[in-house]
């Protein structure tokens, strides 16, 4: 067994239009994907997943992804537009190995996690529009958190986000929550092109992070080692 993850695997529409990176991409994901990935193995898929705006259009990508080798778990991405109640997609597609990602121990690595949003560092960021849904996230990170806490022993904590959890090196919410409860390695995604040069891919804080965004990673599954 070995656990991996990957973000931003943008289903459904063709990418080329954002670079050569992109074309015939998910072609490149199942090629890629079939090359590292077993069958006893788990894929954490990091939000980002199909462009379908309703569940009813998304779900030949979904069904594609649940083709490939490997569990899967599911985290929202922000254009995640087709996302629906855990009943309404238990119904549709989701079973107990293709699920949403939830407070979990997997191959010997504790696991838990949330979307995550535009930090207020980030020069984007408006408090009108985004305050509210920042600490809603932080929140929800902490509540991940507890819920990993209940689970594990001694195995290492992995959190993993959409959202990168931190912009330019500044402490931010979801930060300190590591910290306070011994995080040791951060999964993401959302970045793309450029912007991969602003990425946190190495130690800060304590804390080990890595970029998974497939474009990034070469749509290949990264192999999470904790």
């Amino acid at each position: 067994m070995a656990l991996f993850a990957i973000a931003d695997l943008h289903l459904g529409r063709d990418m080329s239009m954002f670079g050569k990176v992109w074309e015939n991409h998910r072609e490149k994901l199942a090629a890629r994907w079939e090359r590292v990935v077993e069958p006893e193995d788990t894929v954490l898929i990091l939000g980002d997943i199909s462009w379908g705006m309703r569940l009813v259009d998304a779900l030949p990508d979904l069904q594609f992804l649940k083709s490939l080798p490997g569990s899967k778990r599911l985290l929202k991405g922000n254009h995640d537009y087709w996302w629906q109640t855990e009943r309404k997609m238990k119904t549709a597609i989701l079973d107990g190995e293709f699920s949403l990602l939830k407070p979990e121990i997997i191959d010997g690595v504790a696991v838990c996690g949330t979307r995550g949003w535009l930090v207020p560092q980030h020069p984007l960021f408006n408090e009108e529009t985004d305050g509210k849904v920042y600490r809603r996230e932080v929140l929800r990170l902490e509540m991940a958190l507890k819920g990993i806490r209940d689970l594990r022993r001694e195995e290492p904590l992995a959190v993993m986000m959409h959202y990168p959890p931190a912009f330019n090196g500044e402490v931010t919410d979801f930060i300190r929550l590591m910290q306070s409860y011994g995080v040791s390695h951060c999964y993401y995604g959302h970045l793309h092109g450029p912007d991969h040069e602003k990425a946190l891919t190495d130690k800060a804080w304590g804390i080990n992070f890595h970029l998974v965004s497939a474009d990034y990673v070469n749509f290949t599954p990264v192999l999470v080692s904790c």
